[in-house]
């Protein structure tokens, strides 16, 4: 409500000064004699601050309940009435990003979470490197890619990364590479693997809020990551496990714990009943 009273305050302070400026002028009439009337003309500025609004994932349920798959704990998203009040705007800024859509898959819920774990920390880290602002052995790949795959690079960039890149766990805790520095060394893990394809992608034009880095369990408790990529209303995962791009509904051997895209993060569970 406050940005509405804001927006009124400058509507009547402008109608305040219109009064005036005309009484004003009258009064002047009355004392030089009748005269031309001349119209009044005051700008009003059209671009009034707003508050910016997030809009609200259309595919995240409300007030559903899920279960963690690794915990067992309920995670309950909020109704509308158990959002907090959003905070009042004092002054115009540039537009909140929005949320992408959630990405699902595995037959588990994407359910939103904040950003204040030290994975999402890593991520940021990661991903904030551009790779089409500089050279390196990716220049012949990306020149390539352009010319011969089309409007839909995905499995080019998957093969490629694989062959390139070989796998070689951290020896000194878990680290996200950015995608320069895998592709410059050419070994890394499982999250490098899919932090270069999805600057790789990036730079051949894949929307940023198309793809998502999904961290994972395999059927043996191992961690894992994908990258998963929307394209035409289904996910598509590029994994370093192998060169073949396989639809989501077709990968059964995954159980997703977390997934990031932009400034966002997601946990998992399933509905519970």
């Amino acid at each position: 409500m406050s940005h509405i009273f804001f927006r009124l305050s400058i509507g009547a302070a402008y109608i305040a000064a219109a009064s005036t400026v005309a009484a004003t002028q009258a009064a002047a009439a009355q004392e030089s004699g009748p005269a031309t009337a001349e119209a009044i003309v005051i700008d009003v500025p059209e671009d009034l601050p707003t508050c910016p609004v997030e809009s609200a994932p259309p595919d995240e349920p409300e007030g559903e309940s899920f279960v963690m798959p690794t915990t067992g704990f309920v995670f309950t998203l909020p109704t509308p009435a158990d959002a907090a009040e959003p905070e009042p705007c004092v002054e115009p800024g540039p537009p909140a990003p929005v949320r992408p859509a959630a990405p699902s898959l595995f037959r588990m819920v994407a359910l939103p979470i904040g950003n204040g774990a030290n994975a999402m920390l890593k991520w940021d880290a990661a991903r904030e490197i551009d790779l089409a602002s500089q050279s390196g052995p990716w220049d012949e790949f990306l020149s390539q890619a352009r010319q011969v795959s089309g409007d839909n690079p995905v499995a080019m960039v998957n093969r490629w990364v694989n062959w390139r890149v070989r796998y070689e766990d951290d020896r000194d805790g878990d680290q996200w590479a950015s995608a320069p520095a895998t592709l410059t060394r050419g070994y890394g893990d499982c999250e490098d693997f899919a932090l270069a394809k999805m600057a790789l992608l990036q730079a051949l034009g894949i929307p940023m809020d198309d793809m998502y880095l999904v961290l994972l369990e395999d059927r043996q408790r191992t961690d894992h990551a994908v990258l998963a990529v929307r394209q035409d209303d289904r996910m598509l995962i590029l994994d370093n496990r192998t060169d073949k791009v396989l639809p989501a509904v077709m990968v059964t051997d995954y159980t997703p714990t977390f997934g990031y895209s932009g400034s966002f993060s997601w946990t998992y569970g399933k509905a519970a009943r």
